[in-house]
């Protein structure tokens, strides 16, 4: 069982550790789950394909009755306990989104948290950094194929400060080549409609979101990424009901604006040398 001190530094709320405690999870779908994730901790390079319950409630119960194995796994890397929990965290911080996007307790992005719980991502600072390989048929420039490189997201926990990226980067140097040195990486890339340069040219160019941006190197062909300006914006999917949409910042009245002139927000990709 899982204690209240767990519930706190995996950062639930009081009102998801409560739903979470009295959930009645299918057994057969939480010891599949668990078994995947015990099995590829520790199993680097590419992310987790996991076959996942049909209810992500059951995914959460999987995750809590595995935190003791993804745990072992940062303790025998040296992985400090602060990133250790601060990278586990996002699972709270992902099961709180799902309660204000829907209302109730669940986990829209259970497959997104496998990734925390096989050893692959960290919450460095501000943000968060996941080791993978190049692949051949997504090349990042100036890497090589099978080549260790560093994928950045962005959990919602504040403004991008210049200062606050600027820490997170620099703890991102020194982490990698400490507690992973047998994968060296020397590049970082990003794939998000932060990048998409309508956003970049209209928003203030002094503004926390255009300056991140700006730090990266565009490359590749962006994606249609429509929900993702939605979702990320306003914590909503689909076009319906724009109007309803609340339009008290310059970005929301950006993002509304442009969907009603007829285009599509898309997701970009960059990379930018550490």
């Amino acid at each position: 069982m899982t204690s209240v001190e767990v519930y706190r530094q995996l950062g639930f709320a009081d009102a998801d550790r409560e739903d979470a405690e009295a959930y009645q999870a299918d057994p057969v779908a939480v010891r599949g789950l668990v078994e995947q994730i015990r099995s590829s901790v520790g199993k680097l390079g590419s992310e987790p394909r996991f076959q996942m319950p049909e209810d992500p409630r059951d995914s959460i119960q999987a995750f809590l009755e595995t935190v003791p194995d993804i745990r072992r796994f940062h303790a025998e890397r040296g992985i400090p306990d602060d990133i250790s929990w601060a990278t586990l965290a996002d699972l709270g911080q992902q099961i709180k989104v799902n309660r204000r996007t829907h209302g109730s307790y669940g986990l829209e992005t259970h497959w997104w948290m496998t990734i925390h719980w096989v050893g692959q991502i960290y919450a460095l600072g501000r943000l968060q950094y996941l080791l993978h390989q190049v692949t051949e048929e997504r090349p990042v420039p100036g890497t090589e194929t099978g080549e260790w490189i560093i994928g950045v997201h962005i959990p919602e926990t504040g403004p991008l400060t210049d200062e606050l990226v600027d820490d997170s980067l620099a703890q991102a140097r020194e982490f990698f080549p400490r507690y992973f040195p047998e994968f060296p990486v020397q590049t970082a890339n990003l794939w998000s409609w932060l990048l998409d340069p309508y956003l970049l040219d209209n928003l203030p160019q002094d503004s926390n979101m255009v300056r991140f941006g700006r730090r990266f190197t565009p490359y590749g062909t962006p994606n249609d990424s429509q929900d993702s300006a939605i979702f990320f914006t306003f914590r909503t999917h689909g076009i319906d009901q724009l109007d309803e949409l609340p339009q008290d910042t310059r970005l929301q009245r950006l993002v509304v604006g442009r969907i009603k002139d007829g285009g599509t927000w898309q997701s970009a990709y960059g990379y930018l040398k550490l």
